[in-house]
């Protein structure tokens, strides 16, 4: 009778040994990170974030950054040329220099996040990391809006210096609402279809079907790529404010479930590696 609990506790040894590193090696990394000073907690989230950053873009981070940089000069040239009464206005910056590139490289990047998993044969190490697999990918993702994010204000600060005059927070914040949903969906559709090249298709095919309908949708609060500095004639200013606040929320909750939905589905391992 004495032995009977004893024997009960040990009696499936590989349970305790499998589950209980885990868990353990989570709550004792947690607790060493909380543990250091603010300054070296820094250095650890810049080297997560450069090293998250490294693997997003492949190591091709120049490359991207000199192509919207052409897009740019380009633009520059375009407009230089042309008539002062012509030239780009402050309603004109947001979407032709900070959502079409934003939301373009968005589509790229997230659908790379998927297949340069499988490409390079780590996937499967994905999904048996210690601690919960979620915080990778949580890790991943919130690294690539961050660096889009970060792109926002760097394209808003060069519009602000070589285009007109434009207010470089809220053209930032503005342009990264639908760069973030963009993403959001790409990322779903790659998980969805196994594929990262037919989540670009798609993604690419229904953005440029949303453009195409952008003179039905353009004075509504339902066009994804809502310019709030191009207040129509003959509405009020107030409602036009009201429509931009409704938009942004949806646009953004909308990309939140695509986001929910794409970490959902990567639940299925063996849909994603096969």
């Amino acid at each position: 009778m004495l032995n009977t609990p004893i024997l009960q506790q040990s009696s499936d040894p590989t349970i305790q040994q499998s589950s209980t590193p885990s868990i353990q090696h989570s709550i004792n990394s947690s607790s060493r990170f909380a543990e250091l000073p603010a300054r070296a907690r820094l250095s650890v989230a810049w080297e997560i974030f450069r090293l998250q950053a490294q693997i997003i873009f492949s190591h091709k981070f120049i490359w991207f950054m000199l192509g919207i940089l052409a897009y740019f000069i380009a633009a520059y040239v375009i407009n230089y040329n042309q008539s002062v009464i012509e030239r780009m206005a402050l309603d004109d910056v947001l979407p032709s220099l900070l959502e079409f590139p934003l939301a373009a490289l968005a589509v790229f990047l997230s659908m790379q996040v998927i297949t340069s998993e499988k490409d390079n044969r780590t996937l499967e190490v994905m999904f048996t990391t210690a601690g919960s697999r979620y915080k990778v990918w949580l890790l991943r993702l919130g690294t690539l809006n961050a660096i889009l994010l970060i792109l926002a204000f760097a394209l808003s600060t060069l519009a602000f210096f070589t285009f007109t005059d434009i207010p470089l927070i809220s053209m930032a914040l503005h342009a990264f609402v639908p760069t973030f949903f963009a993403g959001s969906m790409t990322l779903y559709f790659a998980v969805r279809f196994r594929s990262g090249l037919a989540a670009g298709m798609v993604s690419a095919g229904l953005l440029t079907l949303i453009l195409m309908f952008g003179e039905l949708l353009n004075e509504t609060r339902y066009f994804l790529f809502f310019n709030p500095y191009d207040v129509p004639r003959q509405l009020d200013p107030e409602t036009w404010n009201l429509w931009m606040w409704q938009n942004r929320i949806g646009v953004l909750c909308a990309g939140g479930f695509m986001l929910f939905a794409a970490l959902r589905g990567m639940e299925v391992r063996e849909r994603l590696l096969r």
